[in-house]
């Protein structure tokens, strides 16, 4: 937390379990030492269990009797069908960033531990991930979010293990919760922490992932710079929300360096938090490079087809994107990030609302023909994809 000093109050995300318990009282004893502003704590309540807000008064409690100011942020779901995981986490996310950026925020703690360093690792291991994936979390990264391009990630625990935060909090006497979902053996990463004991006994404890991870992220930064480099010379992204890719810079590039590029591109135009799996991203390359086979393809909500000219179109895939691109509500001077690609911006509309961006669609397409510019390459298609406001069936 060194490096947080100066910069003014920074937030911490507080689940009530014992590392970011833990992490909140470090944090609050680190600042008071340095006469630094206290930092803010939040938490989410994701009212996915009965006793979540309960729980959460509980936290907000602890708190306050340290001096923090603590916020309680509410996500109502709706009926989930899958996927509730990854779900609630984008949904913690976007509830924080709008909160710290209501108070000029910056810097959001989190409890990571070497723990997690470790159980992420072996989840990547298992589901075939490449170097960059194997390397784990960092220290400082971007707000997991697009849309919150000024907010940066802290995590300052992740060369200390869970059981010492645990043996911090039983010294200082401080009470935490334990989220009965860590016991849920439905979950992956509840498995893999069930199999630590039998890991470290033949040698592979966290600490030793994690000492093995720092070694891939040094390999790492080397691939980065090699992949800034094809990137410039193979890849040119459009404003339209699609890109065009050069085969032969490809061809000739180390595969691994190829593989971080193809990868990076499928996640910005597909719209995805994360990058599609290895062997999928593999795969593409693969089609890519032998220029043969079927002149397009689908992966990670993405449509690549092969032009006349040689290069390859990557562009949104509108199935998937009307099935995953969401019916997003919009204000009057609001902006927003839509499907993770566009910034949408709303002002001096037509009409009162209620407004919301979603695709332009068929619908939308028919009703601007001839009145506004389409896209150079595949002009409907790509149309169809774009963002559009709506007011309920009025293309606004």
């Amino acid at each position: 937390m060194a490096d947080m000093a100066g910069k003014g109050p920074f937030a911490i995300a507080v689940s009530g379990g014992a590392d970011s318990m833990a992490l909140m009282r470090l944090a609050a004893g680190w600042c008071l030492r340095r006469g630094e502003p206290l930092p803010r704590a939040v938490t989410v309540d994701h009212g996915l269990r009965e006793a979540s807000a309960q729980e959460a008064e509980r936290v907000a409690a602890w708190a306050q009797a340290q001096g923090l100011e603590h916020a309680i942020l509410t996500w109502t779901a709706g009926p989930v069908a899958s996927n509730l995981q990854s779900l609630a986490r984008e949904a913690r996310y976007r509830l924080i960033g709008k909160w710290m950026q209501g108070l000029g925020l910056t810097h959001l703690l989190t409890g990571h531990t070497q723990d997690d360093q470790a159980e992420t690792f072996l989840i990547r291991l298992a589901r075939g991930s490449g170097l960059e994936g194997l390397t784990g979390m960092s220290a400082r990264a971007p707000f997991p979010l697009a849309e919150f391009a000024g907010l940066e990630l802290v995590r300052p625990l992740l060369d200390v293990s869970h059981q010492e935060l645990v043996a911090t909090l039983e010294a200082l006497s401080q009470e935490w919760i334990e989220d009965p979902s860590n016991a849920n053996t439905k979950f992956q990463r509840v498995r893999l922490r069930a199999l630590a004991p039998v890991l470290a006994e033949a040698g592979i404890s966290a600490g030793r992932i994690t000492d093995a991870m720092a070694n891939l992220r040094r390999a790492n930064e080397v691939i980065r710079e090699a992949a800034a480099g094809l990137s410039a010379s193979a890849v040119r992204v459009e404003p339209w929300g699609y890109a065009m890719l050069s085969p032969d810079p490809f061809s000739a590039a180390h595969r691994e360096v190829a593989l971080r590029v193809m990868s990076r591109v499928l996640q910005r135009i597909g719209g995805a938090s994360y990058p599609p799996e290895f062997d999928q991203t593999s795969g593409v390359l693969d089609w890519l490079v032998s220029r043969d086979g079927p002149r397009g393809r689908t992966v990670g909500g993405c449509r690549l087809a092969r032009r006349d000219d040689g290069n390859i179109l990557v562009a949104r895939e509108e199935e998937a994107l009307l099935a995953e691109a969401p019916h997003t509500p919009i204000s009057q001077g609001q902006s927003l990030v839509w499907d993770r690609r566009f910034e949408v911006s709303l002002e001096n509309a037509d009409g009162e609302g209620p407004f919301e961006v979603r695709p332009l669609g068929p619908e939308g397409l028919r009703a601007v023909e001839g009145r506004v510019t389409l896209p150079p390459v595949e002009p409907n298609r790509i149309g169809r994809t774009l963002p559009a406001i709506w007011c309920a069936q009025r293309l606004v």
